[in-house]
């Protein structure tokens, strides 16, 4: 229940960031963020590392939007966009994989009346959650493999690099479906 909390007040307030009218109570929102952010030292680094990562797209945003508004409501759109990503950041930090699967699973639980294992989706979740490192290191390895072999990245070999991440896909799905049937887990 507790993550479920947490994952309604993030959605609340992501929302009333995002969609809030351009004005200076959206400071109010900047000082909740610099607070959660000091609370949350431990994360320090990896809050910065990631809301820094998407500085280009912000940026990319805001040149957007200079063309089709105004400079100062481009600029809003860009704090909020900090502060919504920021805050997206801390949420990461604080609930776990497990945690999202089973608000997951809580929200959908009203689906249960017309039959639909909500169990199915939070397992579902859980997994497709768990394999985006998977696929990230799969990627950093397949591109250092390249690297190390000479090859680039281009039209000519991309089916190449592409099979291979592709088949390390459907090994990873095969391992995934061994262990849920074995803990008996009906797949059908």
């Amino acid at each position: 229940m507790n993550d479920l909390i947490c994952f309604l007040i993030f959605l609340i307030y992501s929302t009333v960031v995002f969609f809030f009218p351009n004005n200076d109570i959206i400071l109010f929102f900047i000082v909740i963020n610099l607070i959660l952010f000091f609370i949350m030292r431990k994360f320090w680094k990896f809050i910065l590392r990631r809301t820094f990562g998407l500085i280009p797209f912000v940026l990319f945003t805001f040149v957007f939007n200079c063309f089709f508004d105004t400079f100062y409501n481009a600029v809003w759109v860009g704090v909020k966009l900090i502060i919504v990503c920021n805050v997206t950041m801390i949420y990461s930090c604080t609930t776990s994989v497990a945690g999202v699967a089973n608000t997951i699973k809580l929200l959908f639980s009203p689906l249960s009346f017309i039959g639909i294992d909500t169990e199915q989706i939070r397992i579902m979740v859980c997994i497709s959650l768990s394999m985006i490192p998977i696929f990230k290191r799969d990627l950093y390895e397949l591109r250092d493999t390249c690297v190390s072999k000479g090859i680039r990245f281009s039209v000519s070999n991309v089916k190449f690099v592409v099979s291979k991440f592709f088949f390390s896909i459907l090994q990873m799905v095969s391992k995934i479906e061994r262990a849920l049937l074995a803990k008996g887990i009906d797949l059908s």
